[in-house]
């Protein structure tokens, strides 16, 4: 999640899924050659004394536009603009449900909002300044009581409730609790809305292996920044994907055990299968 200058799975339809090569620069699309490669950035400091949370692993930064945000499963994918006390701020979610949008539990209740977001703006498939499936706004929030009493990492899973069953448009994304001793060295990819070309507009992926899973959170090889937050992490190829953590945060959070160069999100449990269940009735 960034603030702004100035913030059961359903497979139909999937006849246009689109399997695609993750491995190239970000400077390549699926439909052609787009804006030129930006290059990593320091870390910098926001006004609260904060370090930016910035985490491209490499020299290079190896997530790529998605340009066929029309197609499964990047249609399920939904950039966020999140109106708060604060200000706007931008995050990603995903589909898990007709009316059920998952995302990570500080985009909705969060210290620097002052608690509850007021509002979300919720936008599937968004490609530049196209929004192929329109866009619905949210007032009904939930998150998982972990998150909202402690600010547990490995809970940091929250729910936005849409009034119109979006989902039954576009399909929504297979979830799933993977065994952890599964999962390291599984190539996983995580997509969303970030910082790219003065705006979050974009629709950014990328692929990397798993590193380990660690109480409760799945750590990863794979580049994100800022406006990630509550993207999927998902299994797979792109015909068909199993979302199995919810993205939260970059490498300035991992903790020393597990080494340097990897970000994080919540892994899936099946308490958390059970909670979105219960989300999923509304």
């Amino acid at each position: 999640m960034t603030r702004q200058a100035g913030g059961a799975a359903m497979d139909r339809p999937q006849s246009d899924s689109v399997s695609i090569d993750l491995d190239v620069p970000l400077s390549a699309g699926s439909e052609g050659t787009l804006a030129p490669l930006l290059a990593p950035e320091p870390p910098s400091r926001a006004p609260a004394g904060r370090a930016r949370m910035f985490s491209i692993l490499g020299p290079r930064d190896r997530r790529r536009v998605e340009l066929t945000t029309t197609a499964a499963p990047w249609r399920m994918v939904c950039a966020l603009r999140i109106e708060t006390g604060a200000g706007v701020f931008n995050g990603t979610g995903w589909l898990a449900g007709p009316s059920t949008v998952i995302t990570a539990g500080h985009c909705l209740h969060n210290p620097a909002f002052g608690g509850w977001a007021r509002r979300v703006t919720v936008i599937p498939g968004q490609s530049w300044n196209k929004r192929p499936f329109g866009a619905v706004v949210s007032t009904r929030f939930d998150c998982a009581p972990p998150w909202l009493a402690d600010r547990d990492r490995a809970h940091d899973i929250g729910c936005i409730h849409l009034d119109e069953p979006v989902g039954e448009r576009v399909g929504w994304m297979k979830h799933d609790a993977i065994d952890p001793a599964a999962l390291p060295r599984t190539a996983a990819v995580v997509s969303g809305y970030p910082e790219y070309a003065g705006s979050y507009e974009h629709l950014l992926v990328a692929k990397g292996p798993v590193r380990t899973s660690l109480e409760g959170r799945l750590y990863y090889e794979i580049d994100t920044t800022d406006g990630q937050s509550g993207g999927p992490v998902w299994i797979g190829d792109a015909a068909a994907p199993t979302v199995v953590a919810v993205h939260g945060y970059e490498a300035d959070a991992t903790p020393a055990d597990v080494g340097p160069g990897v970000n994080s999100g919540a892994l899936l449990t099946p308490d958390h299968l059970r909670l979105i269940q219960t989300w999923q009735g509304g």
